[in-house]
């Protein structure tokens, strides 16, 4: 059975919605709320993915003090401004020591995702060992994006003006799209206008 990391990407600066993303009241569905991380911590927990690193950046010691990660572990980005890259390597480079096959890679402004889904993407790699596996929602490409430590080096090596998309474009012809009926994949929340949309909340 593979062992498939997850990686929780935090550490922007969330500049368009004006407060930190990984800190944003999520919905569950039993009424409650958690926040955009835990619940992101809760699927991930619930899943076959494991271990499970969050990896923060701007204001990393205040936002990270938020938060109980559990079983999780918090790294630190401190090159954070050179983009959403510069965060993956950094978690990459906290896994060097474990023996995995490959690692779930969603950003914090994704937070609909589902245990389901992360298992299933998990299952399809492990019967194909395609480089990069992708949920795909009525045609629309989503997250997280499961990549084989196959990539590793190509990630580590990726050009920071274009990011983990060259590795993404570089095996087009060989990554695995996985058809999802769950349309949370395709949720980017960046603006405080996709956060009321997100919510069912009128402008």
């Amino acid at each position: 059975m593979s062992m498939i990391a997850a990686i929780v990407l935090a550490a922007g600066e969330s500049s368009r919605m004006g407060s930190p993303k990984a800190g944003l009241p999520y919905p569950e569905p039993d009424g409650t709320e958690t926040t955009f991380l835990d619940h992101l911590l809760h699927v991930f927990g619930a899943s076959r993915a494991g271990p499970v690193v969050v990896v923060f950046g701007h204001d990393a010691d205040a936002l990270a003090s938020r938060f109980e990660l559990g079983g999780a572990r918090g790294v630190i980005n401190h090159d954070y401004r050179d983009g959403m890259l510069s965060s993956i390597q950094t978690a990459l480079r906290s896994l060097e020591n474990n023996s995995i096959s490959g690692a779930l890679v969603c950003p914090v402004d994704h937070p609909d995702v589902d245990p389901k889904i992360v298992d299933a993407l998990i299952e399809r790699f492990e019967e194909r060992r395609s480089p990069i596996v992708i949920p795909v929602y009525q045609g629309r490409r989503g997250h997280p994006v499961l990549f084989s430590s196959d990539v590793f080096e190509e990630l580590l090596a990726a050009p920071k003006t274009v990011g983990a998309r060259q590795v993404v474009w570089d095996h087009q012809k060989d990554l695995l799209e996985v058809e999802v009926s769950d349309a949370g994949v395709t949720v980017d929340i960046d603006t405080p206008r996709d956060y009321r949309a997100f919510r069912g909340q009128s402008d």
